[in-house]
Protein backbone atom coordinates (compact mmCIF):
# COMPACT_ATOMS: atom_id res chain seq x y z
CA UNK A 1 0.00 0.00 0.00
CA UNK A 2 1.38 3.28 -1.06
CA UNK A 3 2.30 6.05 1.97
CA UNK A 4 -0.94 7.99 0.16
CA UNK A 5 -3.35 5.00 0.47
CA UNK A 6 -2.23 4.40 3.89
CA UNK A 7 -2.26 8.27 5.46
CA UNK A 8 -5.97 8.05 3.46
CA UNK A 9 -6.86 5.14 5.18
CA UNK A 10 -5.64 6.20 8.82
CA UNK A 11 -7.67 9.64 8.19
CA UNK A 12 -10.79 7.35 7.56
CA UNK A 13 -9.93 5.23 11.09
CA UNK A 14 -9.65 8.20 12.75
CA UNK A 15 -13.00 9.88 11.31
CA UNK A 16 -15.23 6.72 12.13
CA UNK A 17 -12.93 6.25 15.32
CA UNK A 18 -13.22 9.76 16.50
CA UNK A 19 -17.37 10.46 15.48
CA UNK A 20 -17.99 6.80 17.27
CA UNK A 21 -16.26 8.24 20.82
CA UNK A 22 -17.85 11.75 20.15
CA UNK A 23 -20.98 10.55 19.87
CA UNK A 24 -21.03 7.84 22.59
CA UNK A 25 -19.75 10.90 25.07
CA UNK A 26 -22.33 12.99 24.03
CA UNK A 27 -25.17 10.52 24.59
CA UNK A 28 -23.72 9.71 28.00
CA UNK A 29 -23.88 13.89 28.54
CA UNK A 30 -27.57 14.08 27.67
CA UNK A 31 -28.64 10.86 28.68
CA UNK A 32 -32.22 11.42 31.13
CA UNK A 33 -34.49 9.02 32.23
CA UNK A 34 -37.69 10.50 30.55
CA UNK A 35 -38.60 10.74 26.63
CA UNK A 36 -38.64 13.82 24.88
CA UNK A 37 -39.69 14.60 21.21
CA UNK A 38 -40.46 12.17 18.76
CA UNK A 39 -38.95 9.23 21.41
CA UNK A 40 -42.16 7.89 22.65
CA UNK A 41 -43.90 7.25 19.47
CA UNK A 42 -40.74 5.70 18.01
CA UNK A 43 -40.50 3.42 21.20
CA UNK A 44 -44.02 2.47 20.81
CA UNK A 45 -43.75 1.01 17.18
CA UNK A 46 -40.40 -0.79 18.62
CA UNK A 47 -42.50 -2.29 20.84
CA UNK A 48 -45.33 -3.65 18.86
CA UNK A 49 -43.18 -5.10 16.25
CA UNK A 50 -41.60 -7.10 19.32
CA UNK A 51 -45.25 -8.66 19.89
CA UNK A 52 -45.71 -9.17 16.15
CA UNK A 53 -48.05 -6.17 14.70
CA UNK A 54 -47.47 -2.41 14.22
CA UNK A 55 -50.63 -0.70 14.46
CA UNK A 56 -53.35 -1.06 16.68
CA UNK A 57 -57.17 -0.67 16.06
CA UNK A 58 -57.56 1.49 18.45
CA UNK A 59 -54.52 3.11 16.70
CA UNK A 60 -54.28 2.52 13.56
CA UNK A 61 -52.09 5.90 12.15
CA UNK A 62 -49.09 4.54 9.83
CA UNK A 63 -47.35 7.87 10.86
CA UNK A 64 -43.93 6.99 10.26
CA UNK A 65 -42.31 3.97 8.50
CA UNK A 66 -40.95 0.48 10.11
CA UNK A 67 -37.39 1.57 9.46
CA UNK A 68 -35.82 2.93 13.28
CA UNK A 69 -38.47 0.90 14.83
CA UNK A 70 -37.48 -2.26 13.04
CA UNK A 71 -33.84 -1.30 14.47
CA UNK A 72 -34.94 -0.78 17.40
CA UNK A 73 -36.87 -3.42 18.06
CA UNK A 74 -33.72 -5.97 17.65
CA UNK A 75 -32.64 -4.74 20.34
CA UNK A 76 -35.26 -4.78 22.41
CA UNK A 77 -35.84 -8.26 21.74
CA UNK A 78 -32.38 -8.59 24.08
CA UNK A 79 -33.62 -6.40 26.61
CA UNK A 80 -31.41 -3.56 25.82
CA UNK A 81 -31.87 -0.46 28.33
CA UNK A 82 -32.90 2.91 27.00
CA UNK A 83 -29.50 4.30 27.34
CA UNK A 84 -28.08 1.59 24.67
CA UNK A 85 -30.97 2.03 22.60
CA UNK A 86 -29.86 5.96 22.30
CA UNK A 87 -26.26 4.57 21.84
CA UNK A 88 -27.30 2.76 18.84
CA UNK A 89 -27.38 6.11 17.00
CA UNK A 90 -23.32 6.98 17.78
CA UNK A 91 -22.82 3.75 15.45
CA UNK A 92 -24.79 5.43 12.62
CA UNK A 93 -23.38 8.70 12.75
CA UNK A 94 -19.73 7.24 12.58
CA UNK A 95 -21.14 5.35 9.56
CA UNK A 96 -22.27 8.22 7.91
CA UNK A 97 -18.98 10.18 8.82
CA UNK A 98 -17.13 7.62 6.87
CA UNK A 99 -19.94 7.40 3.83
CA UNK A 100 -19.55 10.90 3.16
CA UNK A 101 -16.18 10.54 3.64
CA UNK A 102 -15.66 7.96 0.80
CA UNK A 103 -18.13 9.54 -1.33
CA UNK A 104 -16.88 12.54 -1.52
CA UNK A 105 -13.31 11.97 -2.05
CA UNK A 106 -12.90 10.11 -5.97
CA UNK A 107 -14.52 13.70 -7.20
CA UNK A 108 -13.06 16.30 -4.79
CA UNK A 109 -9.42 14.72 -3.00
CA UNK A 110 -8.84 14.08 0.71
CA UNK A 111 -8.84 17.96 2.10
CA UNK A 112 -12.96 18.53 0.75
CA UNK A 113 -13.71 15.09 1.49
CA UNK A 114 -12.81 15.44 4.93
CA UNK A 115 -14.24 19.25 5.26
CA UNK A 116 -17.73 17.49 4.21
CA UNK A 117 -17.17 14.55 6.89
CA UNK A 118 -16.50 16.74 9.70
CA UNK A 119 -19.91 19.18 8.84
CA UNK A 120 -21.57 15.34 8.76
CA UNK A 121 -20.23 14.58 12.33
CA UNK A 122 -20.34 18.00 14.16
CA UNK A 123 -23.10 20.25 12.62
CA UNK A 124 -25.10 21.08 15.45
CA UNK A 125 -28.53 20.06 14.53
CA UNK A 126 -27.07 16.93 14.45
CA UNK A 127 -25.46 16.80 17.71
CA UNK A 128 -28.43 17.94 19.22
CA UNK A 129 -30.79 15.14 17.96
CA UNK A 130 -28.75 12.41 17.87
CA UNK A 131 -28.49 11.34 21.41
CA UNK A 132 -32.03 10.32 21.99
CA UNK A 133 -34.28 8.50 19.88
CA UNK A 134 -34.93 10.56 16.75
CA UNK A 135 -34.50 8.89 12.91
CA UNK A 136 -31.80 11.95 11.85
CA UNK A 137 -29.03 9.43 12.91
CA UNK A 138 -30.15 6.56 10.63
CA UNK A 139 -31.67 8.78 7.97
CA UNK A 140 -28.23 10.65 7.32
CA UNK A 141 -26.50 7.17 7.55
CA UNK A 142 -28.40 6.11 4.73
CA UNK A 143 -28.04 9.33 2.63
CA UNK A 144 -24.34 8.96 2.97
CA UNK A 145 -24.12 5.53 2.00
CA UNK A 146 -26.12 5.81 -0.80
CA UNK A 147 -24.50 8.82 -1.82
CA UNK A 148 -21.13 6.49 -1.90
CA UNK A 149 -22.77 3.59 -3.33
CA UNK A 150 -24.98 5.50 -5.74
CA UNK A 151 -21.68 7.69 -7.28
CA UNK A 152 -19.52 4.50 -7.68
CA UNK A 153 -22.46 2.60 -9.35
CA UNK A 154 -22.70 4.99 -11.89
CA UNK A 155 -19.35 6.22 -12.64
CA UNK A 156 -18.32 2.73 -12.93
CA UNK A 157 -17.13 1.25 -16.72
CA UNK A 158 -19.35 -1.80 -16.37
CA UNK A 159 -22.28 -2.72 -14.37
CA UNK A 160 -21.33 -3.04 -10.98
CA UNK A 161 -24.87 -4.53 -9.15
CA UNK A 162 -23.31 -5.09 -5.95
CA UNK A 163 -23.01 -1.13 -5.37
CA UNK A 164 -26.74 -0.83 -7.33
CA UNK A 165 -28.03 -3.20 -4.67
CA UNK A 166 -26.04 -1.33 -1.72
CA UNK A 167 -27.68 1.80 -3.16
CA UNK A 168 -31.06 0.52 -3.34
CA UNK A 169 -30.86 -0.77 -0.03
CA UNK A 170 -29.44 2.24 1.68
CA UNK A 171 -32.45 4.17 -0.76
CA UNK A 172 -35.03 1.63 0.32
CA UNK A 173 -34.22 1.72 4.25
CA UNK A 174 -33.94 5.21 4.38
CA UNK A 175 -37.59 5.66 3.07
CA UNK A 176 -38.75 3.54 5.17
CA UNK A 177 -36.96 5.78 8.27
CA UNK A 178 -38.12 9.36 6.66
CA UNK A 179 -41.37 8.20 3.93
CA UNK A 180 -41.21 11.37 2.64
CA UNK A 181 -38.55 10.08 0.03
CA UNK A 182 -41.00 7.61 -1.25
CA UNK A 183 -42.45 10.69 -2.90
CA UNK A 184 -38.37 11.56 -3.93
CA UNK A 185 -38.17 8.03 -5.52
CA UNK A 186 -41.30 8.41 -7.86
CA UNK A 187 -40.54 11.87 -8.66
CA UNK A 188 -36.86 11.42 -9.75
CA UNK A 189 -37.90 8.40 -11.72
CA UNK A 190 -40.48 10.29 -13.43
CA UNK A 191 -38.01 12.92 -14.07
CA UNK A 192 -35.16 10.71 -15.41
CA UNK A 193 -37.66 8.67 -17.98
CA UNK A 194 -38.18 12.27 -19.23
CA UNK A 195 -34.62 12.74 -19.88
CA UNK A 196 -34.08 9.63 -21.95
CA UNK A 197 -34.76 10.64 -25.00
CA UNK A 198 -32.86 14.12 -24.65
CA UNK A 199 -29.68 13.16 -22.95
CA UNK A 200 -28.51 10.09 -24.99
CA UNK A 201 -24.89 10.70 -24.24
CA UNK A 202 -25.42 9.73 -20.34
CA UNK A 203 -28.49 7.33 -21.11
CA UNK A 204 -25.73 4.32 -19.59
CA UNK A 205 -25.70 6.73 -16.62
CA UNK A 206 -29.88 7.25 -16.40
CA UNK A 207 -30.46 3.65 -17.05
CA UNK A 208 -28.67 2.97 -13.98
CA UNK A 209 -29.72 5.13 -12.14
CA UNK A 210 -33.18 4.18 -12.92
CA UNK A 211 -32.43 0.80 -11.91
CA UNK A 212 -31.51 1.96 -8.35
CA UNK A 213 -34.57 4.35 -7.79
CA UNK A 214 -36.85 0.81 -9.76
CA UNK A 215 -35.17 -1.85 -7.13
CA UNK A 216 -35.83 0.42 -4.04
CA UNK A 217 -39.23 1.29 -4.60
CA UNK A 218 -40.03 -2.81 -5.37
CA UNK A 219 -38.10 -2.80 -1.37
CA UNK A 220 -40.49 -0.59 -0.14
CA UNK A 221 -43.73 -2.79 -2.17
CA UNK A 222 -44.79 -4.72 1.25
CA UNK A 223 -44.99 -1.34 3.31
CA UNK A 224 -47.38 0.11 0.80
CA UNK A 225 -49.25 -3.21 1.10
CA UNK A 226 -49.13 -3.19 4.63
CA UNK A 227 -50.80 0.43 4.64
CA UNK A 228 -53.29 -0.06 1.89
CA UNK A 229 -54.43 -2.70 4.34
CA UNK A 230 -54.94 -0.57 6.82
CA UNK A 231 -56.02 2.97 5.49
CA UNK A 232 -57.23 1.70 1.46
CA UNK A 233 -55.10 4.13 0.12
CA UNK A 234 -52.51 2.94 -3.13
CA UNK A 235 -49.63 4.56 -2.69
CA UNK A 236 -49.58 5.81 0.75
CA UNK A 237 -46.54 6.06 2.22
CA UNK A 238 -47.92 7.57 6.08
CA UNK A 239 -51.07 8.90 7.72
CA UNK A 240 -50.33 12.62 8.33
CA UNK A 241 -50.12 13.84 5.31
CA UNK A 242 -53.57 15.93 5.54
CA UNK A 243 -52.32 17.32 9.10
CA UNK A 244 -48.88 18.67 7.51
CA UNK A 245 -50.89 20.56 4.72
CA UNK A 246 -53.24 21.65 7.36
CA UNK A 247 -50.89 23.88 9.24
CA UNK A 248 -48.75 24.60 6.17
CA UNK A 249 -51.57 26.47 4.43
CA UNK A 250 -53.20 28.23 7.81
CA UNK A 251 -53.08 31.87 7.61
CA UNK A 252 -55.02 32.95 11.10
CA UNK A 253 -53.28 36.30 12.14
CA UNK A 254 -50.22 35.10 14.20
CA UNK A 255 -49.79 32.04 11.83
CA UNK A 256 -47.19 31.48 9.63
CA UNK A 257 -47.28 27.86 9.16
CA UNK A 258 -45.29 26.37 11.90
CA UNK A 259 -46.82 22.80 12.86
CA UNK A 260 -48.82 21.83 16.44
CA UNK A 261 -49.44 19.18 17.73
CA UNK A 262 -53.00 17.82 18.64
CA UNK A 263 -52.78 18.75 22.05
CA UNK A 264 -51.53 22.46 21.07
CA UNK A 265 -54.48 22.76 18.75
CA UNK A 266 -57.35 21.83 21.33
CA UNK A 267 -55.16 23.64 24.29
CA UNK A 268 -52.98 26.20 23.22
CA UNK A 269 -55.35 29.26 23.59
CA UNK A 270 -54.24 31.44 20.38
CA UNK A 271 -54.84 28.28 18.79
CA UNK A 272 -58.18 28.00 19.65
CA UNK A 273 -59.39 31.50 18.84
CA UNK A 274 -58.47 30.90 15.49
CA UNK A 275 -60.87 27.71 15.52
CA UNK A 276 -58.29 24.84 15.09
CA UNK A 277 -59.94 23.32 18.59
CA UNK A 278 -63.73 23.16 16.96
CA UNK A 279 -62.27 21.41 13.46
CA UNK A 280 -60.11 19.32 15.38
CA UNK A 281 -62.98 18.20 17.73
CA UNK A 282 -65.19 17.54 14.16
CA UNK A 283 -62.49 15.60 12.05
CA UNK A 284 -59.05 14.74 13.97
CA UNK A 285 -60.79 11.46 15.76
CA UNK A 286 -62.89 10.59 12.55
CA UNK A 287 -61.73 7.39 11.09
CA UNK A 288 -57.67 7.55 9.46
CA UNK A 289 -59.22 8.03 5.49
CA UNK A 290 -62.08 10.49 6.36
CA UNK A 291 -59.92 12.29 8.75
CA UNK A 292 -56.91 12.83 6.20
CA UNK A 293 -59.99 13.62 3.64
CA UNK A 294 -60.82 16.04 5.71
CA UNK A 295 -57.64 17.84 6.40
CA UNK A 296 -56.51 17.90 2.69
CA UNK A 297 -60.30 19.54 2.17
CA UNK A 298 -59.53 22.02 4.73
CA UNK A 299 -55.98 22.59 3.52
CA UNK A 300 -57.50 23.32 -0.12
CA UNK A 301 -60.03 25.71 1.34
CA UNK A 302 -57.02 27.63 2.39
CA UNK A 303 -55.36 27.85 -0.58
CA UNK A 304 -58.29 29.28 -2.08
CA UNK A 305 -59.44 31.65 0.72
CA UNK A 306 -55.55 33.33 0.85
CA UNK A 307 -52.83 31.88 -1.60
CA UNK A 308 -50.83 35.16 -0.73
CA UNK A 309 -50.61 34.27 2.85
CA UNK A 310 -49.92 30.53 1.97
CA UNK A 311 -46.95 31.72 0.25
CA UNK A 312 -45.83 33.49 2.74
CA UNK A 313 -45.98 30.57 4.96
CA UNK A 314 -44.00 28.78 2.14
CA UNK A 315 -40.99 31.66 2.57
CA UNK A 316 -41.26 30.87 6.31
CA UNK A 317 -41.05 27.59 5.99
CA UNK A 318 -37.82 27.92 4.15
CA UNK A 319 -36.45 29.73 7.19
CA UNK A 320 -37.46 27.46 9.77
CA UNK A 321 -35.38 24.82 7.50
CA UNK A 322 -32.39 26.14 7.35
CA UNK A 323 -32.42 28.54 10.43
CA UNK A 324 -35.02 27.31 12.76
CA UNK A 325 -37.35 30.34 12.42
CA UNK A 326 -39.62 31.80 12.16
CA UNK A 327 -42.16 29.98 14.62
CA UNK A 328 -45.89 30.80 15.40
CA UNK A 329 -46.53 31.44 19.53
CA UNK A 330 -43.44 30.32 20.43
CA UNK A 331 -40.11 32.31 22.11
CA UNK A 332 -37.52 31.64 19.83
CA UNK A 333 -34.52 29.39 20.98
CA UNK A 334 -31.06 30.62 21.58
CA UNK A 335 -30.06 27.15 19.07
CA UNK A 336 -31.22 29.80 16.21
CA UNK A 337 -28.24 31.76 16.48
CA UNK A 338 -25.67 28.74 16.50
CA UNK A 339 -27.60 27.69 13.25
CA UNK A 340 -27.49 31.39 12.03
CA UNK A 341 -23.81 31.12 12.11
CA UNK A 342 -23.18 27.65 11.10
CA UNK A 343 -25.54 27.24 8.37
CA UNK A 344 -25.34 30.82 7.26
CA UNK A 345 -22.22 30.47 5.69
CA UNK A 346 -22.83 26.82 4.27
CA UNK A 347 -26.22 28.28 2.43
CA UNK A 348 -23.76 31.24 0.72
CA UNK A 349 -21.09 28.26 -0.16
CA UNK A 350 -24.13 26.30 -1.54
CA UNK A 351 -25.39 29.46 -3.83
CA UNK A 352 -21.78 30.39 -5.33
CA UNK A 353 -21.40 26.03 -6.11
CA UNK A 354 -24.69 26.89 -7.81
CA UNK A 355 -23.95 29.71 -10.03
CA UNK A 356 -20.58 28.35 -10.81
CA UNK A 357 -21.92 24.65 -11.59
CA UNK A 358 -24.31 26.58 -13.82
CA UNK A 359 -21.95 28.07 -15.87
CA UNK A 360 -19.71 25.07 -15.78
CA UNK A 361 -22.31 22.48 -16.28
CA UNK A 362 -21.13 20.64 -19.12
CA UNK A 363 -18.12 19.31 -16.68
CA UNK A 364 -20.33 18.17 -13.90
CA UNK A 365 -20.22 13.92 -13.94
CA UNK A 366 -23.79 12.72 -14.68
CA UNK A 367 -24.13 11.38 -11.61
CA UNK A 368 -23.59 13.88 -9.51
CA UNK A 369 -26.43 16.32 -11.07
CA UNK A 370 -28.60 13.19 -11.13
CA UNK A 371 -27.88 13.63 -7.00
CA UNK A 372 -28.32 17.23 -7.04
CA UNK A 373 -31.98 16.66 -8.80
CA UNK A 374 -32.91 14.05 -6.21
CA UNK A 375 -31.91 16.94 -3.55
CA UNK A 376 -33.82 19.53 -4.99
CA UNK A 377 -37.13 17.57 -5.26
CA UNK A 378 -36.47 16.56 -1.52
CA UNK A 379 -35.62 20.10 -0.39
CA UNK A 380 -38.49 21.74 -2.93
CA UNK A 381 -41.08 19.19 -1.57
CA UNK A 382 -40.10 19.61 2.16
CA UNK A 383 -40.61 23.51 1.55
CA UNK A 384 -44.11 22.59 1.20
CA UNK A 385 -44.62 21.29 4.30
CA UNK A 386 -44.10 22.48 8.18
CA UNK A 387 -40.09 22.25 8.31
CA UNK A 388 -37.23 21.76 10.89
CA UNK A 389 -33.63 21.92 10.40
CA UNK A 390 -33.28 18.75 10.85
CA UNK A 391 -34.89 17.77 8.40
CA UNK A 392 -32.26 19.62 5.95
CA UNK A 393 -29.43 18.67 6.96
CA UNK A 394 -30.23 14.88 6.55
CA UNK A 395 -29.69 15.91 3.07
CA UNK A 396 -26.06 17.45 3.48
CA UNK A 397 -23.76 14.70 2.08
CA UNK A 398 -25.89 14.88 -1.51
CA UNK A 399 -25.33 18.71 -0.79
CA UNK A 400 -21.88 18.44 0.19
CA UNK A 401 -21.07 16.31 -2.51
CA UNK A 402 -22.45 18.26 -5.33
CA UNK A 403 -20.59 21.03 -3.43
CA UNK A 404 -17.24 19.98 -2.94
CA UNK A 405 -17.28 18.47 -6.50
CA UNK A 406 -17.91 21.83 -8.16
CA UNK A 407 -16.23 24.31 -6.37
CA UNK A 408 -12.72 22.07 -6.20
CA UNK A 409 -12.64 21.93 -9.51
CA UNK A 410 -13.86 25.17 -10.94
CA UNK A 411 -13.29 27.82 -8.59
CA UNK A 412 -9.55 28.78 -7.27
CA UNK A 413 -8.78 30.89 -4.44
CA UNK A 414 -5.37 33.03 -4.75
CA UNK A 415 -3.76 36.21 -3.49
CA UNK A 416 -2.38 38.78 -5.11
CA UNK A 417 1.19 39.41 -5.08
CA UNK A 418 0.60 43.19 -3.92
CA UNK A 419 -1.17 41.31 -0.70
CA UNK A 420 1.34 39.62 0.21
CA UNK A 421 3.60 40.43 2.98
CA UNK A 422 7.17 41.66 1.59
Amino acid sequence: MSDAKSATRSLELLLLGGTLLFYIAVTLLASRPDLIWDEGRYLWFAENLTQGFYVTPEKPDVINGPGYPLVLSALLMVKTPLLGLRMLNAVFMALAVWFSFRAVLPYAGKRWALGVALVTALHPSLVRTAPYLMTEALALCCIAGFAWAFTAALRSEKSNWGMILAAAFAFAWLTLTRVFFGNVIMASIAFLMLLLPFWKSQRTVLWRALAVLALAFAMCVPWLAYTKSKTGETLCWSTNGGELLYWATSTHEGENGHWFSEEDAQNKPELVANGHRDFYKANYYLPVKEREAALKKKALENIRANPTGVLKNCLSNWGRLIFGFPRSYQAEELIMLVLVAVNGPLVLAVLTALWVGWRCRGTIPAEILILALMAFIYLGGTSLLPGLPRYTIVVWPWIGLGLATIVSRHLKVSLSPKLLPP
